[in-house]
């Protein structure tokens, strides 16, 4: 159950409800008149002692009564709100652990797709571009191995049709 400063309260409002009650009772009924004036003509109280107890009594079991009625009211719609609130988070966080598992699933999609990308590229590398590098390294070995044989120092003669440099 829930706690807070309205739960204290009720005390509170249990007195104001009866003092509210035995007010209103007094003054705009016909038997709180009886009474007022059995307050103000004490000489007649005693006649009307056991009479006026009677109704006080009556007005003060139905006050108690609709007052019990309202907190009863108020005690179910309190609980019934606090269900709703209860099922609202439980929906809440269901929801947010179905998000979090498709987020993760994205995720995970994602770096497996990230990874066959970097294979990928390793595989043309391994199989493209290393190749053309070492044609290319071995172009440039031939060069400077034909340079360094034939004695030119800066360019490479071109091949003559008779076979001799």
């Amino acid at each position: 159950m829930v706690t807070s400063k309205a739960s204290k309260m009720w005390p509170y409002v249990l007195v104001g409800s009866a003092v509210g009650g035995a007010l209103g009772y007094l003054f705009t009924t016909d038997s709180g008149k009886k009474v007022r004036h059995a307050i103000t003509h004490p000489d007649e109280i005693t006649e009307n002692i056991d009479e006026v107890r009677g109704v006080i009594e009556e007005k003060a079991r139905m006050v108690t009564s609709r007052v019990r009625t309202v907190l009863d009211k108020a005690k179910e719609g309190m609980e019934a709100g606090q269900r709703a609130f209860n099922e609202a988070t439980q929906s809440y966080r269901t929801n947010m652990q179905k998000i979090q598992g498709k987020n993760d699933e994205i995720a995970s999609t994602a770096h497996k797709n990230i990874d066959n990308l970097n294979k990928t590229a390793s595989a043309v590398e391994g199989a493209v571009l290393d190749p053309l590098y070492e044609a290319g390294a071995m172009y440039r070995g031939i060069q400077r191995g034909l340079r360094t044989a034939f004695g030119h120092g800066g360019e490479v003669a071109p091949f003559r049709q008779s076979g001799s440099y």
